[in-house]
């Protein structure tokens, strides 16, 4: 072995030498890379009409509370977008194609209530900075959210929640929200710097520096990056509200929450690989973490992902993505449908209680629960994400003698005698705002409190019968949801386009004739 060594020694030696040499030779001819980011004074025509801060620091996209990590802003040249990520990470980002993040900023409801925002007050397309820090963080890092936009676009800014805007998080307040998030999109611009793959090939710690830096790596484990944007108040920073209105809540209230003092993430359930298994095997007890976390997030906007609607979910969404074909998009929303759908029937139960004789007929009281979500029963914005009550109750020979709450799901229309749980913004003069003006909204009120996890509420109905009414009667409830109110889409779409509900939860019971 020895004399092995001696003989291959020089030859070794020689080749490592070489290969120093070339590492140098590599270091001294590869272009100097170039300083991330933009000054914010760069941006041609960026107005910074809501002042500075506290202290008086610059604030370039009050009133979100985005925050970019180096106080500078982007270039959008230089972003990967989710496409070329997906070059690599294919799984990931067929998954994140179908997903509601993927469509945040292109959302034709969305995009329509913003431009319907933006009218109101007095600074205009800058107080579209409120919704897009959340919607659409590359479009407001490039600083094309002001009225005079000069920076051109990018393919990476059409992603809306994109894959680096997670990836390069390094700080969240999700109990502030209204995008309370701090990105590093500087560490975007460094790393793609050079041919693409080359660095990545060259020296891959660049590139795990870039999307696994500790800090990233740690937030993204927790509820917190999550409540940044999952959280939201208004204020007089850029609504007519005097005192702060909570109007999205989701991450007090998981944190108040079972599933918080337990360990039980906003990630475990809705990036589970299979979000309703999961569920259930919580709602059991069992505390267990998902064996792979997909990039679906799988939430309760089934409309955006209802493949029934055909072309009209394509321009609801607003087309196809960069790197999506039809096939591509067909297809991930179709597996994205059918995941929101077995989830979405795992949140809730009916429960009948009792029955009770009284002098004009029966009194129902029916549990509504909330038996799977690890936040309030419902969450959101519930200005317009709702849901309620449907009661019928039929006699011997099948004739209806009660109904509540069906005019809303027959009609689809709100029916304003069922039992409802939405709440209403209201402006300076009391009056109810139905199409989510944001910017005009002085007060949230309301009209029925959500149902807390692992909670329920006992709903009792007085309901009269007829003198000839014949027994036994029948009982059907349905518990529906809809993401958002007719007249939002009429309002600020200019269409009368239906908003499908989805039914939560169900039963039906035969009361007997005794129960008169």
């Amino acid at each position: 072995m020895k004399t092995q060594f001696r003989y291959h020694i020089r030859p070794l030696a020689l080749a490592a030498l070489a290969a120093a040499a070339g590492l140098g030779l590599y270091a001294a001819l590869a272009p100097a890379p170039q300083p991330t980011g933009v000054a914010l004074a760069a941006v041609p025509y960026y107005s910074l009409p809501f002042g500075p801060g506290e202290n008086g620091e610059d604030r370039p996209f009050w009133p979100s509370r985005m925050q970019s990590a180096t106080g500078r802003m982007t270039d959008p040249e230089r972003l990967p977008s989710s496409a070329e990520c997906g070059s690599c990470h294919r799984v990931e980002f067929e998954e994140w194609a179908g997903s509601l993040h993927a469509a945040a900023d292109r959302d034709l409801v969305y995009e329509s209530t913003v431009d319907a925002n933006v009218d109101l007050l007095r600074h205009g397309a800058e107080q579209g900075r409120f919704c897009e820090g959340c919607h659409a963080p590359g479009e407001m890092l490039a600083g094309r959210v002001t009225r005079h936009v000069a920076v051109p676009p990018a393919e990476a800014l059409t992603e809306g929640v994109s894959c680096i805007a997670c990836h390069t998080a390094t700080h969240a307040d999700p109990v502030e929200g209204n995008g309370a998030l701090t990105l590093a999109y500087d560490r975007a611009e460094a790393e793609r710097d050079g041919p693409q793959g080359a660095a990545l090939l060259a020296d891959p710690r660049a590139h795990l520096a870039a999307y696994g830096a500790p800090d990233t790596t740690k937030l993204l484990a927790g509820s917190e990056i999550c409540g940044a944007c999952h959280t939201e108040a208004y204020d007089l920073s850029m609504s007519r509200a005097e005192t702060r209105q909570d109007v999205q809540s989701t991450f007090v209230e998981w944190r108040d929450s079972w599933y918080a003092r337990n360990g039980v993430t906003c990630q475990d359930c809705h990036m589970a690989d299979d979000p309703a298994a999961q569920v259930m095997a919580l709602r059991e007890g069992r505390l267990d973490k998902p064996a792979r976390y997909s990039h679906r997030f799988i939430g309760a906007n089934h409309v955006m992902t209802d493949t029934s609607l055909g072309d009209t979910l394509s321009v609801l969404r607003g087309g196809l993505l960069p790197g999506v074909d039809r096939d591509l998009n067909q297809a991930t929303l179709t597996e994205q449908a059918r995941q929101t759908t077995e989830f979405l029937k795992t949140a809730a139960g009916l429960e009948l209680r009792g029955t009770t004789a009284t002098a004009e007929g029966l009194h129902v009281e029916l549990a509504v629960q909330n038996l799977g979500a690890g936040h309030n029963l419902p969450t959101g914005v519930n200005d317009q994400k709702h849901m309620w009550l449907e009661i019928h109750l039929t006699d011997a020979t099948g004739a209806e003698i009660f109904r509540s709450g069906g005019d809303a799901e027959r009609l689809g229309v709100e029916d304003p005698q069922a039992v409802a749980w939405l709440e209403h913004f209201l402006d300076n003069k009391g009056q109810r705002i139905t199409g989510h003006l944001t910017f005009a909204t002085a007060r949230v009120e309301w009209v029925r409190k959500p149902i807390p996890p692992r909670g329920e509420e006992l709903v009792g109905y007085d309901i009269p019968l007829p003198a000839d009414a014949k027994g036994p009667f029948r009982l059907t409830a349905q518990l529906h949801y809809r993401v958002a109110l007719p007249d939002l889409i009429y309002q600020n779409l200019r269409r009368t386009l239906p908003v499908p509900s989805f039914t939560l939860a169900e039963l039906t019971a035969d009361l007997p004739e005794q129960a008169r």
